[in-house]
């Protein structure tokens, strides 16, 4: 990780899992999982570059960057053969790093397979730069763009918020403008030999478990009335599913 410091934790022991947020997120994405799995798993929980505790490089992070972040963490730590969970932006790392090194399961949360529409993510970035990171919370919630079991719940909201505004403008910018180059992985995915893919049933980004489902061998799971955000809107269903790993 040269010139990049990244914030990690790391919790529990037995088979290593990882655990790698959303965009906007930070280890206090996985507040509510962290403790639980730990119980029977040694939980790694980090910052990705651009994001919470760790630092801000000035170029855009593109998915390899942050793949190569999280070889260099594993191999620090002696992690070998992990289950990875990736969340969001986080789902396009895991698949990346498990075409590269080995690993017991993929697990995808609200995934993607490739760089999403360009469009809705200009104006996030336009909207960080003009009016800060918490003011793209609230520009989102005014679009109607959350999840109501975000935006309705205080204690979500609070910690929606408090994740955004922990995020610098710099490295959301950075990421965005990474995640918008990521490649297309629809032709990799039956290289990944054990995948499980959970969305929410209100996520739009469910439409891609169709890619998914027929280019892999795929344990399919919808959390019905959740949105994108399952590790805040529905974390104990969440749980309960990443207990059966």
């Amino acid at each position: 990780m040269a010139n990049v410091s990244i914030n990690y934790e790391v919790k529990g022991e037995g088979d290593p899992i990882v655990l790698i947020h959303h965009l906007a997120g930070s280890i206090e994405s996985w507040e509510k999982l962290i403790v639980p799995l730990s119980s029977k798993h040694r939980v790694i929980a980090y910052d990705l570059r651009g994001h919470g505790n760790s630092s801000v490089p000035a170029s855009p992070y593109l998915i390899s960057d942050h793949t190569s972040d999280l070889i260099s963490l594993l191999e620090y730590l002696s992690v070998k053969d992990p289950v990875i969970i990736g969340h969001s932006i986080g789902s396009l790392i895991a698949i990346d790093f498990s075409l590269k090194r080995s690993v017991k399961k993929v697990v995808l949360i609200g995934a993607l397979y490739k760089a999403p529409d360009k469009f809705s993510y200009m104006r996030y970035v336009d909207v960080a730069v003009r009016f800060g990171m918490e003011g793209l919370a609230y520009h989102r919630r005014i679009r109607g763009e959350l999840p109501s079991k975000i935006t309705d719940d205080f204690e979500n909201w609070n910690r929606f918020v408090r994740l955004y505004r922990k995020t610098s403008v710099k490295g959301y910018v950075n990421s965005v403008y990474g995640l918008l180059a990521a490649p297309n992985y629809e032709e990799e995915l039956s290289k990944i030999e054990e995948v499980v893919l959970i969305y929410g049933s209100n996520d739009g980004l469910r439409l891609n478990k169709d890619v998914f489902t027929r280019s892999t061998k795929v344990k399919y799971h919808e959390i019905q009335g959740a949105g994108h955000f399952l590790n805040l809107e529905e974390s104990e269903k969440l749980l309960e599913l990443l207990n059966q790993l």
